[in-house]
């Protein structure tokens, strides 16, 4: 059998188990949210991992691969805004997937897929350096958006500033207090 048609024939499966492999990074409450609510406007985020997965993996199990660039630029903004993650970090589930169809297809495995499979891992591989390219791009963007609003000053309008319904609150509470 040919690689194409096996990864035709497991991609329910293999979306899957690389769904919840890129969900795994946020917390287990946040994980349990995202694989359960499938509506895009409840879950944006999951929606977003869920149909850009699919699209990517689609595009390289794919005869002719297409252009998925804006996809890739979604999934890339979500991860770059993850502060707390490394580049590595948050490119690496591309490269996981390699090990999921191996794993996935592993009782269909031949010679045959054997020398294909680098072709196949290349695709992977490239995929993987345009994300990192749209990865540091939307890096450079929010540094830049940052620089700009210490720059205008604006920053100390939302630095170190509790936000107008927490003073209510704390203003209520005073004045409660105050009452007693």
């Amino acid at each position: 059998m040919k690689i194409l048609p096996l990864l035709v024939e497991k991609e329910t499966a293999i979306i899957k188990r690389w769904l919840k492999h890129v969900l795994s990074a946020f917390p287990a409450d946040a994980v349990r949210f995202l694989e359960k609510q499938n509506d895009r406007f409840a879950n944006p985020l999951g929606h977003n991992f869920s149909e850009g997965l699919t699209v990517l993996y689609r595009n390289l199990r794919s005869e002719e691969p297409g252009d998925v660039t804006a996809t890739l630029e979604q999934l890339m903004k979500v991860r770059a805004v993850q502060a707390e993650d490394t580049p590595a970090e948050s490119l690496a589930f591309i490269f996981t997937l390699k090990d999921i169809i191996r794993d996935e297809c592993r009782k269909e495995w031949s010679p045959e897929l054997d020398d294909e499979w680098p072709d196949f891992t290349a695709r992977v591989d490239r995929l993987a350096l345009q994300a990192f390219d749209l990865y540091m791009a939307s890096r450079e963007r929010l540094f830049q958006v940052r620089i700009r609003e210490l720059q205008s000053g604006r920053n100390a309008l939302t630095d170190n500033m509790k936000c107008p319904s927490a003073m209510l609150r704390e203003d209520l509470a005073n004045k409660k207090a105050g009452n007693d």
